[in-house]
């Protein structure tokens, strides 16, 4: 197993490096593809490597400074390392280089509810949803904080409205799910939770053995 593990990270390394070695050349020619560097962080992302990932993010920052997305990405990278601060710092020049950016608002508001900062994330969220009204994503970051507040009608409002964009959002039925049994209402708890698994989601398994006793039965 160990021996089985082994291999499979080295071969995993040699991949990043035959990937990185690609870019490094073309890097070579084009340092100043703002472009190549965010892709190029977005592969170190992936495959684990935060501090070259931080460093080509930075980079791609310091050659074209209006590059959103990158701004977006780097807060997103070092919330992964636990560095909510420093996440939060980069998420807010986000919004100022691009306000009318629908992602880097709602990314900041899912950074202000990692800080405890409730009402600022829910007007980041709603800032987000104003610029873009068919935000999926803002909804269930609002879904879920509001669901961790149990604010369960705000739960469900908010997954309605991302249902009716995406009707095959297997969270936003799970958070229904949820908010439905806090709420006593087990037959809707019971018709959501059902959607989920049948969408591919793992419903919480201590969740569906407290529905159990309202699972509709069939006739004998």
């Amino acid at each position: 197993m160990d021996d089985a593990r082994s291999g499979s990270e080295e071969a995993r390394e040699a991949e990043f490096q035959r990937i990185l070695h690609n870019y490094e050349q073309y890097l070579r020619f084009f340092p100043d593809s703002a472009e190549t560097r965010y892709n190029l962080a977005l592969v170190c992302t992936q495959f684990g490597k935060t501090d070259r990932a931080v460093e080509e993010y930075r980079k791609a920052i310091r050659i074209k400074p209006d590059f959103c997305q990158a701004y977006v990405n780097l807060a997103g990278v070092y919330f992964g390392r636990g560095e909510l601060n420093e996440a939060l710092a980069w998420a807010e020049k986000a919004v100022e280089v691009d306000p009318n950016f629908s992602p880097a608002h709602s990314n900041l508001g899912f950074l202000y509810f990692q800080a405890g900062r409730f009402e600022e994330g829910v007007a980041a969220c709603n800032r987000a949803l104003e610029i873009d009204p068919s935000s999926v994503d803002a909804y269930l970051k609002l879904a879920a904080a509001h669901l961790q507040a149990g604010d369960y009608d705000a739960v469900i409002h908010a997954c309605t409205k991302a249902l009716e964009i995406r009707p095959d959002l297997a969270l936003a039925e799970n958070f229904l799910g949820t908010a439905y049994y806090r709420k006593k209402e087990y037959a809707d708890a019971v018709e959501h939770c059902g959607k989920a698994l049948a969408l591919g989601f793992r419903v919480d398994p201590g969740l569906l053995k407290a529905l159990e006793p309202y699972v509709p039965r069939g006739g004998s």
